[in-house]
Protein backbone atom coordinates (compact mmCIF):
# COMPACT_ATOMS: atom_id res chain seq x y z
CA UNK A 1 0.00 0.00 0.00
CA UNK A 2 1.59 3.22 -0.73
CA UNK A 3 2.16 6.14 1.58
CA UNK A 4 -0.57 7.83 0.09
CA UNK A 5 -3.32 4.92 0.57
CA UNK A 6 -2.54 5.05 4.33
CA UNK A 7 -2.70 8.39 4.65
CA UNK A 8 -6.25 8.53 3.07
CA UNK A 9 -7.43 5.13 4.95
CA UNK A 10 -6.37 6.93 7.96
CA UNK A 11 -8.57 10.24 6.99
CA UNK A 12 -11.65 7.86 6.54
CA UNK A 13 -11.23 6.25 9.77
CA UNK A 14 -11.36 10.05 11.44
CA UNK A 15 -14.34 10.96 9.43
CA UNK A 16 -15.95 7.35 10.12
CA UNK A 17 -16.20 5.20 12.97
CA UNK A 18 -14.65 1.77 12.25
CA UNK A 19 -17.04 -0.74 11.94
CA UNK A 20 -16.99 -4.34 11.89
CA UNK A 21 -16.36 -5.90 8.86
CA UNK A 22 -18.61 -8.72 9.37
CA UNK A 23 -21.85 -6.87 10.74
CA UNK A 24 -21.18 -3.43 10.09
CA UNK A 25 -21.67 -2.59 13.94
CA UNK A 26 -19.72 0.50 15.20
CA UNK A 27 -16.67 -0.03 16.98
CA UNK A 28 -15.47 0.93 20.30
CA UNK A 29 -11.66 2.90 19.84
CA UNK A 30 -10.45 0.02 22.60
CA UNK A 31 -12.54 -3.18 20.60
CA UNK A 32 -10.41 -1.54 17.40
CA UNK A 33 -7.01 -1.68 18.94
CA UNK A 34 -7.36 -5.26 20.45
CA UNK A 35 -9.69 -6.59 16.71
CA UNK A 36 -9.35 -4.07 13.83
CA UNK A 37 -12.86 -4.13 12.02
CA UNK A 38 -14.19 -6.96 14.09
CA UNK A 39 -17.21 -7.28 16.88
CA UNK A 40 -16.93 -9.47 19.64
CA UNK A 41 -20.20 -11.08 18.37
CA UNK A 42 -18.69 -11.69 14.86
CA UNK A 43 -15.21 -12.92 16.52
CA UNK A 44 -17.13 -16.43 18.02
CA UNK A 45 -18.90 -16.96 15.26
CA UNK A 46 -15.59 -17.89 13.63
CA UNK A 47 -14.45 -21.23 13.36
CA UNK A 48 -10.47 -21.85 14.21
CA UNK A 49 -9.00 -24.83 12.48
CA UNK A 50 -8.50 -26.93 15.29
CA UNK A 51 -5.52 -29.03 16.80
CA UNK A 52 -5.40 -32.12 14.82
CA UNK A 53 -5.44 -31.35 11.24
CA UNK A 54 -3.02 -32.87 8.27
CA UNK A 55 0.39 -32.48 9.02
CA UNK A 56 0.99 -31.68 5.24
CA UNK A 57 -1.67 -29.72 3.51
CA UNK A 58 -3.49 -28.57 6.88
CA UNK A 59 -6.92 -29.66 6.08
CA UNK A 60 -8.57 -30.85 9.36
CA UNK A 61 -10.64 -33.43 10.46
CA UNK A 62 -11.42 -35.61 13.45
CA UNK A 63 -8.72 -37.25 14.97
CA UNK A 64 -7.86 -39.23 18.35
CA UNK A 65 -5.93 -36.54 20.34
CA UNK A 66 -2.21 -36.88 19.67
CA UNK A 67 -2.55 -38.77 16.00
CA UNK A 68 -2.25 -37.10 12.91
CA UNK A 69 -1.99 -38.66 9.28
CA UNK A 70 -2.18 -37.50 5.45
CA UNK A 71 -5.45 -36.53 4.63
CA UNK A 72 -7.23 -37.85 1.60
CA UNK A 73 -6.60 -34.48 -0.12
CA UNK A 74 -3.59 -34.85 -0.17
CA UNK A 75 -2.25 -38.25 0.77
CA UNK A 76 -1.95 -39.41 -3.02
CA UNK A 77 -0.26 -36.08 -4.11
CA UNK A 78 2.98 -34.67 -4.37
CA UNK A 79 3.32 -31.17 -2.79
CA UNK A 80 6.09 -29.34 -3.17
CA UNK A 81 6.29 -27.25 0.03
CA UNK A 82 6.59 -28.77 3.16
CA UNK A 83 3.42 -28.86 4.96
CA UNK A 84 1.22 -25.80 5.53
CA UNK A 85 -1.01 -24.15 7.87
CA UNK A 86 -4.31 -21.72 8.30
CA UNK A 87 -5.84 -19.82 10.70
CA UNK A 88 -9.44 -20.68 10.21
CA UNK A 89 -12.32 -22.21 8.21
CA UNK A 90 -13.80 -20.63 5.63
CA UNK A 91 -17.37 -20.73 6.31
CA UNK A 92 -20.26 -18.06 8.05
CA UNK A 93 -18.74 -14.67 8.60
CA UNK A 94 -14.70 -15.58 7.98
CA UNK A 95 -15.86 -16.11 4.76
CA UNK A 96 -18.43 -13.43 3.97
CA UNK A 97 -15.36 -10.94 5.40
CA UNK A 98 -13.00 -12.29 3.35
CA UNK A 99 -15.51 -12.02 -0.13
CA UNK A 100 -16.19 -8.57 1.20
CA UNK A 101 -12.01 -7.95 1.51
CA UNK A 102 -11.01 -8.91 -2.26
CA UNK A 103 -14.22 -8.10 -4.30
CA UNK A 104 -15.71 -5.29 -1.88
CA UNK A 105 -12.36 -3.61 -1.96
CA UNK A 106 -12.52 -3.33 0.98
CA UNK A 107 -8.74 -2.19 1.54
CA UNK A 108 -8.76 -1.57 5.70
CA UNK A 109 -9.70 -5.38 6.02
CA UNK A 110 -6.05 -5.79 5.48
CA UNK A 111 -5.49 -5.18 9.01
CA UNK A 112 -7.86 -7.80 9.91
CA UNK A 113 -6.77 -10.39 7.81
CA UNK A 114 -3.29 -10.46 8.85
CA UNK A 115 -4.19 -10.34 12.42
CA UNK A 116 -6.46 -13.70 12.11
CA UNK A 117 -3.37 -15.26 10.43
CA UNK A 118 -1.22 -15.10 13.88
CA UNK A 119 -3.16 -18.52 14.81
CA UNK A 120 -0.33 -19.90 12.55
CA UNK A 121 1.88 -19.46 15.38
CA UNK A 122 0.16 -22.34 17.39
CA UNK A 123 2.34 -24.76 15.11
CA UNK A 124 5.59 -25.41 16.87
CA UNK A 125 7.14 -26.44 13.74
CA UNK A 126 7.04 -22.79 12.85
CA UNK A 127 9.35 -21.63 15.27
CA UNK A 128 11.52 -24.05 14.27
CA UNK A 129 13.28 -21.74 11.66
CA UNK A 130 15.66 -18.89 12.38
CA UNK A 131 14.60 -16.59 9.64
CA UNK A 132 11.65 -16.48 7.17
CA UNK A 133 10.86 -14.55 4.07
CA UNK A 134 6.98 -13.69 3.60
CA UNK A 135 6.32 -14.77 0.05
CA UNK A 136 3.18 -13.17 -1.45
CA UNK A 137 1.12 -15.26 -3.59
CA UNK A 138 1.62 -13.41 -6.87
CA UNK A 139 -1.47 -11.86 -8.95
CA UNK A 140 -1.27 -11.53 -12.52
CA UNK A 141 -1.33 -7.59 -13.63
CA UNK A 142 -4.65 -7.27 -15.64
CA UNK A 143 -6.43 -8.79 -12.05
CA UNK A 144 -4.74 -6.70 -10.05
CA UNK A 145 -5.54 -3.52 -11.87
CA UNK A 146 -8.93 -4.77 -11.73
CA UNK A 147 -8.92 -5.61 -7.82
CA UNK A 148 -6.72 -2.16 -7.32
CA UNK A 149 -4.55 -4.63 -4.93
CA UNK A 150 -3.07 -7.94 -4.32
CA UNK A 151 -4.98 -9.50 -1.38
CA UNK A 152 -2.00 -11.85 -0.79
CA UNK A 153 0.36 -9.28 -0.60
CA UNK A 154 -1.44 -6.76 1.60
CA UNK A 155 -1.66 -9.89 4.23
CA UNK A 156 1.52 -10.04 4.05
CA UNK A 157 2.57 -7.12 5.59
CA UNK A 158 0.19 -7.06 8.40
CA UNK A 159 0.93 -10.61 9.41
CA UNK A 160 4.95 -9.45 9.50
CA UNK A 161 3.54 -6.07 11.10
CA UNK A 162 2.07 -8.56 14.29
CA UNK A 163 4.39 -11.03 14.07
CA UNK A 164 5.36 -12.45 17.82
CA UNK A 165 8.66 -10.81 19.75
CA UNK A 166 11.58 -12.40 18.35
CA UNK A 167 10.20 -13.53 14.67
CA UNK A 168 12.95 -12.78 12.05
CA UNK A 169 10.48 -12.51 9.25
CA UNK A 170 11.29 -10.43 5.74
CA UNK A 171 8.94 -9.55 2.85
CA UNK A 172 10.19 -10.85 -0.15
CA UNK A 173 7.91 -10.88 -3.36
CA UNK A 174 10.00 -13.30 -5.16
CA UNK A 175 7.35 -14.56 -7.85
CA UNK A 176 5.37 -13.22 -10.54
CA UNK A 177 1.87 -14.36 -12.52
CA UNK A 178 3.35 -15.18 -16.37
CA UNK A 179 0.09 -16.72 -16.98
CA UNK A 180 -3.96 -15.19 -16.50
CA UNK A 181 -5.63 -18.19 -15.24
CA UNK A 182 -9.72 -18.89 -14.06
CA UNK A 183 -10.20 -18.06 -10.59
CA UNK A 184 -9.65 -21.51 -8.55
CA UNK A 185 -12.96 -20.34 -6.77
CA UNK A 186 -14.93 -20.85 -10.08
CA UNK A 187 -13.33 -24.00 -10.80
CA UNK A 188 -14.05 -27.94 -8.88
CA UNK A 189 -11.09 -29.84 -7.83
CA UNK A 190 -10.22 -31.75 -11.30
CA UNK A 191 -10.12 -28.83 -12.60
CA UNK A 192 -7.99 -26.56 -9.81
CA UNK A 193 -5.17 -29.33 -9.71
CA UNK A 194 -4.21 -28.13 -13.29
CA UNK A 195 -5.37 -24.95 -13.98
CA UNK A 196 -2.32 -23.35 -12.59
CA UNK A 197 0.62 -25.13 -14.49
CA UNK A 198 3.02 -22.88 -15.73
CA UNK A 199 1.50 -19.70 -14.02
CA UNK A 200 4.19 -18.32 -11.60
CA UNK A 201 7.74 -17.73 -11.87
CA UNK A 202 10.54 -16.36 -10.47
CA UNK A 203 10.82 -12.51 -10.42
CA UNK A 204 15.58 -12.21 -10.13
CA UNK A 205 17.85 -14.64 -9.79
CA UNK A 206 18.64 -16.40 -6.05
CA UNK A 207 22.00 -17.10 -5.06
CA UNK A 208 22.66 -20.58 -3.54
CA UNK A 209 24.01 -18.89 -0.40
CA UNK A 210 20.59 -16.40 -0.08
CA UNK A 211 18.22 -19.66 -0.35
CA UNK A 212 20.63 -22.31 2.16
CA UNK A 213 20.18 -19.07 4.60
CA UNK A 214 16.27 -19.00 4.94
CA UNK A 215 13.08 -20.50 5.08
CA UNK A 216 10.00 -19.56 2.63
CA UNK A 217 6.50 -18.50 3.96
CA UNK A 218 3.85 -18.71 1.10
CA UNK A 219 1.43 -15.98 1.96
CA UNK A 220 -2.28 -16.80 0.42
CA UNK A 221 -5.60 -15.91 1.94
CA UNK A 222 -7.46 -18.57 1.07
CA UNK A 223 -5.94 -22.10 0.83
CA UNK A 224 -8.42 -25.16 -0.37
CA UNK A 225 -6.68 -27.83 -2.58
CA UNK A 226 -3.23 -26.21 -1.73
CA UNK A 227 -2.84 -26.36 -5.57
CA UNK A 228 -2.19 -22.71 -5.76
CA UNK A 229 0.64 -22.92 -2.54
CA UNK A 230 2.60 -26.09 -4.20
CA UNK A 231 2.91 -24.33 -7.51
CA UNK A 232 4.73 -21.55 -6.38
CA UNK A 233 6.33 -23.50 -3.88
CA UNK A 234 8.13 -25.46 -7.00
CA UNK A 235 9.04 -23.07 -8.75
CA UNK A 236 10.92 -21.57 -5.49
CA UNK A 237 12.74 -25.18 -5.30
CA UNK A 238 14.28 -24.55 -9.04
CA UNK A 239 15.29 -21.15 -8.55
CA UNK A 240 15.93 -20.85 -12.17
CA UNK A 241 19.64 -20.95 -13.82
CA UNK A 242 20.87 -24.21 -12.37
CA UNK A 243 20.87 -23.12 -8.69
CA UNK A 244 20.76 -25.74 -5.64
CA UNK A 245 17.53 -24.75 -3.98
CA UNK A 246 17.82 -26.25 -0.71
CA UNK A 247 15.98 -23.82 1.44
CA UNK A 248 15.67 -24.81 5.11
CA UNK A 249 11.84 -25.26 4.62
CA UNK A 250 9.08 -23.81 2.63
CA UNK A 251 5.64 -23.36 4.38
CA UNK A 252 1.92 -22.52 2.94
CA UNK A 253 -0.13 -20.06 5.20
CA UNK A 254 -3.64 -18.86 4.63
CA UNK A 255 -6.09 -16.88 6.40
CA UNK A 256 -8.49 -19.27 5.87
CA UNK A 257 -8.70 -23.07 5.00
CA UNK A 258 -11.90 -24.13 2.41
Amino acid sequence: MSRFAHWRQAVVGWIYPPQCGGCEVPLSSPRQLEKPFLCEDCEDKLVPIPEGYCPVCGQSYDTPVGMTFRCGNCGDRELAFDFSVSGYRSTGEARQMMHAYKYGKQLHLSRLMGQLMQRVWNDTRLHEVDSWLVVPVPLHPKRQRGRGFNQSHEIAREFIRNAPPGMDLKLEPLLKRTRHTVRQAQLDRRERLGNLRGAFGIRKKLSEEFVSRHGVLIVDDVMTTGTTVSECAGILRSAGDGVSAEWSRIVGLSVLRG
